[in-house]
């Protein structure tokens, strides 16, 4: 027969198993990330490296990239404004958003795709695709015959 001890001592044991569960898998877990992470970080050191190296090969400079033009290997977080402005890149705040000025920003699209219809016909036959292009005409006569 279950007693309130035995009913407090099943509870208990649930309890710190799944807490324990759960603090291994948290740790498991954690362990994954750290390691994609470092892989993402070699990866994009890597490729910026090979892009140094192409870059030199093309400019024929004579020296190659300096370590300290290479990215850092700690996990510090920059942001991407911080980042253009050690590449030397200014010319993005230069540009022009019109995303507050609707108006402003539909004089800047490009040609319409259509033109407007002229006649009866081109207007029926520039529906749109979830438009019938005929009128639906229902059939004469019994649709069980």
């Amino acid at each position: 027969m279950n007693t309130i001890k035995s009913v407090y001592y099943g509870w208990a044991t649930l309890i710190a198993a799944g807490g324990g569960a759960y603090y291994f898998a948290k740790k498991s877990i954690n362990a994954d990330r750290a390691a994609k992470a470092e892989a993402e970080q070699r990866k994009r050191i890597a490729q910026y490296q090979l892009e140094a190296q192409l870059l030199h090969a093309s400019n024929n400079s004579g020296s190659p990239p300096k370590p300290s033009s290479l990215p850092p290997t700690n996990r510090s977080k920059a942001s991407v404004s911080d980042e253009l402005k050690k590449r030397g890149d200014q010319d993005w705040r230069q540009q022009t958003d019109d995303a507050g000025q609707p108006s402003q920003e539909a004089s800047m699209d490009p040609a319409p795709t259509r033109h407007a219809p002229e006649d009866e016909a081109q207007k029926t036959q520039e529906k749109s695709k979830y438009e019938a292009s005929d009128v639906y005409r229902q059939r004469k006569g019994d649709r069980f015959s």
